[in-house]
């Protein structure tokens, strides 16, 4: 039944009432003089105004009545539509809102309280991925301040629960894509609110090429403003070790800038190595602190103590041997390059493929004796005929084979992308930033056992394969794909031909690699948290949506009403009601 219908039903009736007059009586008296000077003293204007307001006050009262008794959908406690409110879980939703009335999460909770008081009564609700339905006053009462920790663990792909309507609260920053059924009403709304912010992207320690017994630090600052500024952004670094600040440091980077710098931290003082920022006007502090784990040691901040280790990074015992096309073809790569300037490194043979030698090619530049005792296989642009024993780096295979757990490509021809994903938490990554790398890629299928590390849209770029984790391998008797024995990486893009060759990210890469394919199992206490942040947080304002209206940042702090029950309906009628009868008593209604 619509909801108008007892509205008008009930104003008719009462209209009616009103309206309906009794049959004049006939009254014989001695005389009508007293009548006639009492009508003459009455004010018949007030008394029409005195039956106005009865009138108003009867339609208000009916009306409430009818409302309550109906029971409309959107004044049930069980009626209405299902609505799912999810918010972004990324560390970008911390920063904070440019008038300092709270951060881009307490944005999120206020559009969504408002949703919740503008939304039917009997309406249901879900936050985030929990299914409990809550009615609206539970689901204000849930929103009634900024969301815990607890409540917004960060997921980067969440299962959202089915709804009529799903609201996505989101600064668009990181890829958190909530999983939602298709036949959901999906809207995104917008909490991006530019601001200012510089971080680390980058501190990891770099053996010196020319000197083995010596390591630097790589310091990468990233500066962003709001979208629009032009002016500098002014930084304070400061780098510390355990015993006081060595080196102190005022900047000045335009917006999207870059400041780099290679530290010698040989005359530090024995363990962790911090650095920090200081923004005046910064809305994301995350970014601001990182640290190296006594740096003239380890090597890396992203391993496990020296002890646990079984390698010595800086006395070269990590031992590869290589297999390539032509001895030309892997001199003259930047992954040459890159190992030889790596003394954890030892490239003891480098074998020339028999299938694919070239005319004139030189025989392998080992003996079988070094081969037996190295620690990692690389194939560089070329596959074995059988699956590898040794931890195995595959580099640009052949689009004809299949290698590293990848299938050989498809026809189509390699395409041109960019990587936009990548598994920044996997130790191969410490410290490198693919993000925005273009990179030819041909489309091949990926082996259920490994796991992509960097993807360029639907395609791996880098992936990973390790027979040793349980949680790698797919339910079932008899897994598809090659017999993976030994950890493998496979690298799907030419690295010479990627802006990766020309950058120090190269090194750590393949450092990284080297020490996850022959590296023994760690206790989970003894990893290293270094403090840095995906690069993406630290571009808090690069985002596709719009940003929020000033406007709606100064509602922040407003209150929002709770909606309207039949019960309060019901009751308001009644109130209203008895107003009636005591006015009516007093005179001041008719």
């Amino acid at each position: 039944m619509p909801v108008w219908l007892p509205l008008l039903l009930a104003a008719l009736a009462v209209l009616a009432i009103y309206l309906i007059r009794p049959t004049a009586q006939s009254l014989s008296v001695a005389s009508t003089l007293l009548w006639r000077r009492l009508l003459a003293h009455r004010r018949r204007r007030h008394d029409r105004l005195r039956w106005l307001l009865s009138l108003l006050l009867a339609m208000t009262v009916a009306g409430c009545l009818a409302l309550a008794a109906g029971q409309a959908g959107w004044l049930q406690p069980g009626g209405g539509d299902r609505i799912a409110l999810a918010f972004d879980s990324s560390p970008t939703m911390s920063a904070a809102l440019p008038d300092g009335t709270g951060t881009r999460m307490d944005l999120a909770v206020a559009e969504a309280r408002r949703i919740v008081a503008e939304a039917d009564t009997g309406s249901r609700f879900t936050l985030g991925a929990d299914p409990a339905a809550l009615t609206p006053a539970e689901a204000l009462h849930a929103l009634s301040g900024s969301l815990t920790s607890a409540e917004t663990e960060e997921q980067p792909e969440p299962a959202i629960p089915a709804a009529d309507t799903a609201y996505l609260f989101t600064d668009g920053v990181s890829d958190w894509r909530p999983i939602i059924d298709p036949g959901t009403a999906t809207h995104t709304v917008s909490v991006l609110a530019p601001a200012r912010n510089a971080g680390i992207v980058h501190f990891v320690t770099r053996p010196a090429p020319s000197h083995e017994a010596r390591a630097e630090a790589l310091l990468e600052v990233l500066a962003m403003d709001s979208t629009g500024t032009t002016g500098q952004v002014p930084v304070e670094l400061t780098i510390a070790d355990s015993e006081t600040i060595r080196i102190r440091r005022q900047l000045e980077l335009p917006p999207g800038d870059r400041f780099t710098a290679l530290i010698d931290i040989a005359g530090f003082a024995p363990g962790p190595v911090t650095a920090r920022l200081r923004t005046p006007g910064e809305a994301f502090a995350l970014d601001d602190q990182a640290f190296l784990v006594d740096a003239r040691t380890t090597g890396s901040p992203a391993t496990a103590r020296a002890v646990k280790r079984p390698y010595n990074r800086l006395r070269g015992e990590r031992r590869l041997v290589v297999h390539t096309r032509s001895r030309a073809s892997f001199g003259d790569s930047a992954a040459a390059r890159a190992f030889a300037a790596d003394p954890s490194a030892e490239v003891v043979a480098v074998h020339v493929d028999e299938r694919l030698r070239e005319a004139g090619a030189q025989p392998s530049l080992s003996s079988s004796a070094a081969t037996a005792t190295a620690d990692i296989t690389v194939f560089h642009r070329t596959v074995p005929p059988d699956a590898p024993a040794l931890p195995s780096l595959f580099l640009d295979p052949p689009d004809a084979a299949a290698a590293g757990g990848l299938s050989s490509a498809d026809a189509a021809p390699p395409a041109l992308r960019r990587i936009d994903r990548f598994a920044d938490g996997h130790p191969i990554l410490d410290g490198v930033s693919l993000l925005g790398l273009p990179v030819t890629i041909a489309s091949r299928e990926l082996d259920p056992r490994c796991i992509p590390v960097a993807t360029a849209g639907n395609l791996p770029a880098i992936a990973v394969c390790d027979p040793t984790d349980p949680a790698s391998m797919p339910a079932g008797p008899d897994p598809p794909g090659p017999d993976l024995t030994a950890r493998s990486v496979v690298i799907a893009f030419d690295l010479d031909l990627s802006p990766l060759s020309q950058r120090p990210d190269l090194a750590a890469l393949l450092q990284n690699t080297a020490e996850w394919l022959t590296r023994t199992p760690i206790d989970d206490d003894d990893s290293i948290v270094t403090g840095l942040q995906d690069e993406r947080a630290t571009r808090i304002n690069d985002s596709d949506l719009d940003p929020v209206p000033p406007g709606r940042l100064a509602e922040l702090t407003q209150q929002t009403r709770r909606p309207w029950s039949w019960r309060t309906l019901a009751l308001a009628g009644l109130l209203l009601a008895s107003i009636e009868a005591i006015t009516f008593f007093r005179g001041i209604t008719v």
